[in-house]
């Protein structure tokens, strides 16, 4: 579990944890400040119409709770790093309640539904989560809980497309204290994370890495991390070779070269 985000203000206060990429062990209760979970942690299924199971929401406070509930698209960034899009919502899929109010020490199910097959064969994004207590706001704050958990519809397993697209490389800090970075389009179906073996070479000098594996979005671009360059190599002209890999596929061999100044 990661933590996105953490919103204080003279009104609210907002817990958000997100997961993209974590691995089942993470799949358990997300609970925001003892006050509101949901579970499972991460909600993953295969991407077939219908019914595709369904959220607890519990609340287990002492008042009862207006809750909500939203299903979002992710935003990526570069890094990596994923947040929910909250100026939109997932069109192709349905919940059988977005909005009740859970009284004190109750639990909620809500089922999840893909009304049609996403274009491309798989879709993850965001379930959010929000709950605010009954009651007056004490000294101007009134709490509110949020939390952010993962949904992830698969593909079938003969339907899981493994591909990428290689875009610029990056250098980040100088030769003695720096990182090398891909630019990578996940162009596939699947979070998988995308890493893959890398050589350098040149100036009579040459090294072999692995690159750090990033779970990257359908559609979404981040910038993978090759090596770390700690001084291994003076500063001149370079060729990098990338052999680019997803979930032990290989998603072939790219050619970049590079000044390192």
């Amino acid at each position: 579990m990661r933590p996105v985000r953490l919103f204080s203000a003279r009104r609210s206060a907002i817990a958000a944890i997100a997961l993209l990429a974590g691995g089942a062990g993470a799949s358990h209760a997300l609970a925001a400040g003892g006050g509101l979970s949901v579970s499972p942690g991460i909600f993953e299924h295969t991407a077939s119409p219908g019914n595709v199971g369904s959220l607890k929401i519990s609340n287990t406070t002492g008042n009862s709770m207006a809750v909500k509930v939203a299903l979002r698209p992710w935003v990526q960034s570069p890094s990596g790093e994923v947040s929910p899009n909250r100026g939109r919502t997932l069109g192709e899929v349905r919940l059988s309640a977005s909005s009740f109010t859970l009284a004190a020490g109750s639990s909620q199910p809500v089922g999840v539904s893909l009304t049609r097959t996403p274009a491309g064969g798989s879709l993850y994004g965001a379930v959010e989560v929000t709950g605010t207590p009954s009651g007056r706001a004490t000294n101007g704050i009134k709490i509110a809980y949020r939390l952010v958990c993962s949904l992830r519809l698969d593909a079938p397993g003969g339907a899981q497309s493994f591909r990428a697209i290689a875009g610029s490389l990056i250098e980040q800090g100088s030769v003695k204290h720096g990182t090398l970075l891909l630019a990578v389009r996940n162009t596939g179906n699947t979070i998988a994370p995308i890493g893959g073996k890398v050589r350098i070479s040149g100036s009579g000098h040459s090294l072999s890495a692995n690159a750090t594996a990033k779970a990257i979005v359908p559609g979404a671009t981040v910038n993978v991390p090759l090596v770390q360059l700690l001084g291994s190599l003076p500063r001149g002209r370079y060729t990098v070779t990338v052999g680019l890999s997803q979930g032990g596929h290989g998603l072939g061999t790219v050619t970049r070269t590079i000044e390192l100044r």
